[in-house]
């Protein structure tokens, strides 16, 4: 049975119970992070140390962190969990897979699971599972983190976060609910300028929408940010899926991976 609930997707935090379990301090914080993000494996008391202080530790370092883990376990204790959650291990500290659940496993099984609803042909119930996958999200991973170390795994995290975003959009478009695929896409480019694909994904919508215009707009609006930003041309993706919308050609559904014909 699940004891620990711990979420990274957003700030990070530990429930027991549906209630919070108290972290004080960036120390505590970063240690949770650190062992939630490699999901129940042993992370190094050198690694640990290079999350909490960077690469110029203080002699005192290891001390500090037995510290941490100390009053996390004295935290998790107070909170009436009956096992140890944080396991020391021959070489560091390893969360308890056994006795722990982290919302980034839940989020990737559900959608690994997603991905194998459309292979047997279940999009409807593919597109609820990824919207489950997504809900878990309560903004930016780590949020709460300093660490510029835990700061780049966080950023993995993010490109995960979009590429789910993308798998959803794609069976909305799929399932003829374009409207709702042209406003997240609309938001995603901007915050994610430089992504041809999200272009290409929102040209597809406009398109079958019935906005040919407004699709052609999105083209010449990312060949601008393109030449802009990073001095070169829309891919051939772009440019083939803009001339297929020109000629209001039917075969242009298979322009775009993902992307089903009416």
């Amino acid at each position: 049975m699940v004891s620990v609930h711990i979420r990274i997707l957003g700030p990070v935090s530990m429930y027991y119970r549906n209630e919070a379990v108290p972290l004080a301090g960036q120390r505590q914080l970063r240690v949770i992070a650190a062992l939630a993000l490699v999901s129940g494996r042993a992370v190094s008391t050198p690694e640990l140390i290079g999350h909490l202080w960077g690469e110029n530790p203080p002699r005192t370092a290891p001390g500090q962190l037995q510290t941490s883990v100390w009053m996390i376990r004295r935290s998790l204790a107070a909170a009436g969990v009956p096992q140890e959650t944080v396991l020391s291990t021959a070489s560091g500290y390893q969360l308890d897979p056994a006795h722990c659940e982290i919302d980034s496993d839940i989020f990737r099984y559900s959608v690994a699971a997603a991905k194998k609803l459309v292979r047997a042909g279940l999009k409807e119930e593919a597109l609820e599972r990824i919207k489950d996958a997504l809900a878990l999200w309560r903004g930016p991973a780590l949020a709460t983190i300093s660490s510029s170390a835990l700061q780049t795994r966080a950023a993995r995290l993010e490109e995960e976060r979009v590429a789910a975003l993308q798998q959803r959009i794609c069976l909305e478009i799929t399932l003829g609910e374009y409207e709702e695929a042209i406003g997240e896409l609309t938001d995603l480019i901007v915050l994610h300028p430089l992504r041809e694909e999200l272009y290409a994904h929102l040209m597809q919508a406009l398109y079958l929408s019935g906005r040919q215009a407004d699709a052609l707009a999105v083209f010449r609006r990312a060949r601008n940010t393109l030449t802009d930003e990073l001095g070169i041309d829309p891919g051939p993706r772009l440019t083939t899926l803009e001339r297929a919308i020109l000629r209001q050609d039917a075969d242009m559904l298979a322009a775009v991976p993902g992307m089903a014909r009416r």
